[in-house]
């Protein structure tokens, strides 16, 4: 029963993300700056309050007081932030495909699979200069929708398991 729960809240989470794209990126956002200024908040207090050496306590203040000042940040720029991140998402995307092509090329695997690993290349590389270009008008709305659907595919997931009483590793083999 839990599971078929726990898969109705996650389907029902995916269809929020894709019909309310904006404030489900927003309260992504906003929860990680609330938890980054926690753990600034925590690091500072430990700097003050534990008996340590001088120089780790100077070390606990400057690390919290730079995670503080970072979680303000955030809070003042949700949208250049998550920019920023998706930009360093799409260049990690994009090395990950040139990778792909590079081994495709050199690989000594079948010409299909060979001629696979160059297209996934391709198409990765093509995705990740997209999103480059418009990080926050593409590269946002395309991760909340990934986002998305992969808690549709969980709580579909779930809500199977559930109802079948089947572990995970049966329903996949």
């Amino acid at each position: 029963m839990l599971r078929i729960v726990l898969g109705s809240i996650c389907i029902i989470l995916s269809l929020f993300i894709i019909i309310y794209i904006g404030p489900a990126v927003f309260a992504i956002i906003v929860i990680t700056s609330v938890i980054l200024l926690a753990i600034g908040i925590e690091r500072v207090a430990i700097g003050i309050a534990h008996q340590l050496s001088k120089s780790l306590r100077f070390v606990n203040i400057g690390i919290g007081l730079l995670i503080i000042g970072f979680s303000i940040f955030l809070m003042q720029f949700p949208i250049f932030t998550f920019g920023l991140l998706i930009f360093l998402g799409a260049i990690a995307l994009f090395l990950s495909g040139v990778s792909r092509i590079v081994h495709g090329i050199r690989s000594d695997a079948s010409r299909r699979f060979r001629v696979l690993g160059i297209g996934v290349g391709a198409i990765s590389i093509a995705f990740a200069v997209i999103i480059m270009v418009h990080p926050v008008s593409v590269g946002v709305p395309l991760l909340a929708i990934i986002i998305s659907i992969a808690f549709l595919i969980i709580g579909i997931e779930m809500i199977i398991t559930g109802i079948t009483g089947r572990s995970r590793d049966r329903i996949i083999s």
